[in-house]
């Protein structure tokens, strides 16, 4: 099962460079363990959710977008996965139900970031824990109008640091246990560059943005492993990683 979802991952990745290392950790941070309840918020076509279930844990995936969530359903007939149409600022579920929630990259394109994570406490049991992904883009050097062109290129409604998401997770009546920034290095910056470079082509230069991708996904991807700093060494980056808990009652 690991070596299908490994395969995968190589197969698909190289559009997206950037969300290596944060899925990645993440999902070693969820830990998912059979017979617990998970929730995937903003699921799209289910890798993650899948994968989850795959673990023997119960998992429920939820988007807004239909066109994904059909790709998600023919993903896998797995009796353990669950997706739904459902909006992340109005959870349908009852309280205390998810013993851990995860969201990879999400919140930030939310209208109501602070509505969804108190939907997202209620949810969770006392002790229960929720792992999410959010754009930063506090490396130095970025300039605010490269801030301001990535807001409107990828429709984001808020940039995050630890301040701003420790403030929204203590409101929602959640603790943070870490943070973690990624793609932190001068190389992940340019690299990163690169990339908003190629996703603002027009489709007549597809074939271009296709080799773009592909290079990014294998040498480029390589190179960044190389040039990251330890984990404990980074103040900023690009996306910032965190796991909060729900305190016990």
């Amino acid at each position: 099962m690991e070596l299908k979802f490994l395969l995968a991952r190589f197969l698909g990745f190289h559009h997206n460079f950037r969300r290596f290392e944060e899925c990645s950790t993440l999902m070693r941070w969820l830990d998912p363990r059979p017979g617990e309840k998970i929730l995937d918020v903003g699921c799209g076509d289910g890798f993650y959710t899948e994968r989850i279930a795959s673990k023997g844990a119960e998992a429920v995936g939820i988007d807004i977008r239909q066109k994904a969530l059909n790709k998600a359903r023919n993903r896998s007939s797995s009796p353990k996965l669950n997706f739904m149409e459902m909006n992340a600022e109005e959870l349908d579920f009852p309280e205390n139900y998810f013993d851990k929630v995860i969201s990879l990259c999400v919140i930030e394109h939310l209208q109501d970031d602070e509505r969804t994570l108190r939907q997202i406490a209620r949810s969770l049991k006392p002790g229960g824990r929720l792992f999410l992904s959010a754009d930063s883009l506090s490396c130095p050097g970025i300039r605010a109008k490269e801030k301001e062109s990535h807001r409107r290129r990828y429709r984001v409604n808020q940039f995050y640091d630890r301040e701003v998401v420790l403030n929204k997770l203590q409101q929602a009546g959640l603790k943070v246990e870490r943070c973690q920034f990624v793609l932190s290095s001068p190389l992940a910056l340019a690299l990163a560059r690169f990339s908003w470079k190629l996703d603002d082509l027009p489709s007549l230069f597809l074939p271009v943005r296709l080799i773009g991708y592909l290079f990014l996904g294998t040498i480029g991807l390589f190179a960044l492993c190389l040039a990251e700093p330890p984990p404990e060494r980074r103040n900023y980056g690009l996306t910032l990683l965190v796991e909060a808990s729900k305190p016990d009652k």
